[in-house]
Order: C-alpha cells, then structure tokens, then sequence
C-alpha cells in the first residue's frame, strides 16, 4: 500500500467518525429540561431588529414566517432534517397536529440540511419532504444551519417566541402546550438557561 492511499482512507475514516458523532449528537436529543432559547428568541423573535429572514419553500418562492404573525393567532416551526431518523418520526406528528390546530394556526418544517449532514437543504428536498410525509409544500421551508433537531418553536400572538424546545414531541404533546397558553395555564419564560 502506497502511502497516499493510506492517507486517503484515513482520512475516509477520520470524515466517516466525525460524521457520525456530529448525527448522533445533532439528531435526537435527550436533553432533560427540553426548553432552550436562542439569542434571537431573547431578542424578541419576530419582533426583534435581528429580523428573520425568507427561506424557500417546496411550493417555489420564499417564505418568512413572520410575515405570517398579523395573519395567524400562533405559528409552530419544526425544524428537521431529511437525513435525520428522528425526524422522519416527527413528521407525521406535525401533519396531525397541524390538522388539529385549525385556522388559528400556521405550522411550518424548516429543513436545516438536506440528505446528509452539512448539506444545505433546497427547494427540491423541501418538496421531496413535503411529498414524502403529506404535508403542504408550502409549509415546508429550506435552510442551511448547524441547529439541534428535531427542534421546535412557537411564536405567539405578539410575535415573539413563546417557547421553544429541542427534542421530539407527540401531536398531543403540541396540543397540549397551545392549549395552556391560551388559556393562560402557562406563560411564556424565554430567558438563558444553563447550557451543558
């Protein structure tokens, strides 16, 4: 064996480990508390100056989704990953809770890459997805980002992020905590936590 070619599979090996480590840390997490807000959601999400930005969608053109804030009384993003197995789980529980909430509400997938990691997502795999799991390909958008998947967020009546959560949550689960904000059961926390 040629030393180049002893070169050239280590370092295969060396992408093909890091590639797993960053799929096994990036998709699934089993963080204990689940909630974990970012530095745009403390700065008041859709109406913070940081401003959100469009995304393609699987249907064509752009979408932002705070555009949508004078429109729908609450707006869920889930964001997920074609390459991600967890979040193929996910996706059937958007469509059902999605189908749950009603006019009121506006529920978008943000795909964070496309079929591998570190890929950017586009408008092909968007539809692909949207195909794939019976959901509008309007509503499910494109984006090249290094989040935690599966990821979830929800944006109130204000604007403002409300509550966001990183792991995977059950139609009722979603269900459940639209239902307590509106009744005022529970009130949005957005503030830094302790990051491990």
């Amino acid at each position: 064996m040629t030393q180049a070619a002893g070169g050239t599979r280590s370092a295969a090996l060396t992408m093909w480990v890091a590639l797993f480590v960053v799929s096994v840390s990036g998709c699934g997490s089993r963080d204990s508390s689940g909630e974990f807000y970012t530095d745009w959601d403390l700065a008041g999400g859709c109406t913070s100056t940081e401003g959100s930005a469009g995304r393609p969608s699987g249907a064509g053109g752009v979408v932002d989704v705070c555009a949508d804030v004078d429109r729908y009384d609450w707006i869920w993003v889930t964001y997920a990953a074609a390459w991600c197995s967890s979040s193929g789980r996910q996706a059937p529980q958007i469509r059902a809770f999605a189908a749950s909430a009603g006019p009121r509400m506006k529920v978008y997938t943000v795909l964070t890459s496309g079929t591998e990691p570190f890929v950017g997502a586009t408008e092909h795999d968007a539809r692909t997805w949207a195909g794939a799991h019976r959901l509008p390909a309007s509503h499910v958008l494109a984006e090249q980002s290094m989040r935690v998947i599966p990821q979830h967020l929800l944006i109130g009546p204000d604007g403002r992020t409300w509550y966001r959560y990183v792991g995977s949550l059950g139609s009722e689960d979603m269900s459940r905590l639209l239902q307590e904000f509106e009744e005022g059961v529970r009130v949005p926390d957005v503030r830094p936590l302790r990051r491990r």
